[in-house]
């Protein structure tokens, strides 16, 4: 499909991350498909948008309407359509969410459960102290080299989304967890030179997807009785920071959020948590 990948061409030309371009090309290979390569057909992609609402959810839709308002961007500003079609296109309602995170206990158990005798483990156990410790999104993590951290002043350099940059601190627990890995685990994993903190056995980085797997795995050791994915890290480090008192802005600096409102669904968590303490111990709830 020649026009996806000149689309896909266009977007690096402008700067979009990898990921945000590895998930629109794969919107819009799946609608070029559907409609056989004939995007210029209106009644074609109301028809896909409206199956979408079948089979995924409201948050999933919205992402692949965007995804095609996009893609009909493109083919507007090339001359490949005369129309926008995408214009007409209605976002579904998204349902307001709290974020899901674990207690201090289960991040606990969590962190003690990778082997440490192992390089992979020491790996493993070294990524997610530093996670928790940042609240870095897992594909920020897998690109962060030794260059980007301040091991004395304990700061680290974080290559947000967009391009955007910014220095987060870290805790002690974390700079011992990475140091230990990098005098004792990295080079067994990979004899090669790699600025890449983490990395595996075929001396690359970390993918997003190896490293959603393994945490998967030491969350069914764990015993956390809910789903385990990196963002839960993240959530988790943003809630626990603001029950300590830390203040919003902060934890929005540190979480690289453009917006403070962003930020703010967090405070919801800790209503939720109060109210159930009140309803616990009121003597009239």
């Amino acid at each position: 499909m020649a026009i996806k990948k000149d689309y896909l061409n266009f977007l690096r030309s402008r700067g979009f991350s990898p990921n945000t371009i590895e998930a629109y090309g794969r919107d819009v290979e799946r609608f070029l498909k559907y409609c056989r390569g004939n995007y210029s057909d209106e009644k074609e992609l109301k028809s896909y948008v409206r199956n979408l609402f079948l089979y995924l959810s409201p948050r999933s839709s919205a992402r692949v309407i965007s995804s095609l308002r996009s893609f009909y961007n493109y083919l507007l500003l090339v001359k490949k359509t005369q129309k926008d079609m995408s214009s007409s296109l209605t976002l579904p309602k998204i349902p307001h969410s709290i974020p899901s995170f674990l207690t201090k206990g289960e991040i606990e158990n969590l962190l003690k459960t990778p082997n440490i005798e192992k390089s992979e483990g020491l790996r493993d156990r070294a990524m997610m102290e530093l996670l928790y410790a940042t609240g870095m999104r897992v594909s920020e993590i897998i690109n962060i080299s030794e260059e980007d951290i301040d091991f004395r002043e304990r700061f680290i350099r974080i290559k947000g989304k967009g391009g955007k940059e910014r220095v987060a601190p870290f805790s002690k627990k974390a700079k011992k967890w990475v140091e230990e890995y990098l005098n004792k685990g990295k080079h067994t994993i990979c004899e090669k030179a790699s600025s890449f903190i983490f990395i595996t056995r075929r001396c690359k980085p970390m993918t997003r997807q190896y490293f959603w797997k393994k945490l998967k795995e030491y969350g069914r050791k764990a015993k956390i009785n809910q789903k385990i994915w990196p963002h839960v890290i993240r959530h988790s480090f943003a809630t626990h920071m603001l029950e300590a008192g830390v203040d919003l802005r902060v934890i929005q600096m540190i979480l690289g959020h453009a917006s403070i409102t962003t930020t703010q669904i967090y405070t919801h968590v800790g209503l939720r948590r109060l109210r159930k303490i009140y309803d616990k111990f009121h003597p009239r709830s």
